[in-house]
């Protein structure tokens, strides 16, 4: 995974910042590692140029290419969220607009029968 020069620097900050406000260190790699994701996959921009639609865009393709869950989409948005409030301010908006719907199943033990 390439990253270009400032995207780098703004995961140090990141990491810098997160374990300056004592999170824990699940959280710190946890929200590292989305962003070095979301980095990589639009490495052509800098991370000054992301929007909310590259975002958006982002999550529709991990849910379509990898088939990851709510979970995974909740993270990716609270880390984005977490970046452009405190990292790189900027007019992201809150990420409960991206989660995706939770899914409504029966349990296993529950059959037709």
């Amino acid at each position: 995974m390439v990253l270009n020069s400032p995207a780098q620097e703004y995961l140090l900050r990141l990491a810098s910042f997160l374990e300056a406000k004592a999170y824990s260190p699940m959280t710190v790699r946890n929200y590292l590692a989305e962003m070095r994701y979301i980095f990589a996959y639009y490495n052509h921009l800098s991370p000054e140029q992301l929007t909310q639609e590259h975002i958006a865009s982002y999550i529709n393709y991990i849910k379509k290419e990898h088939g990851v869950g709510r979970d995974k989409c909740r993270m990716t948005a609270q880390s984005c969220s977490f970046f452009f409030k405190n990292i790189l301010p900027s007019p992201y908006v809150v990420p409960h607009a991206l989660y995706p719907r939770k899914e409504f199943r029966l349990p296993d033990i529950l059959t037709q029968d």
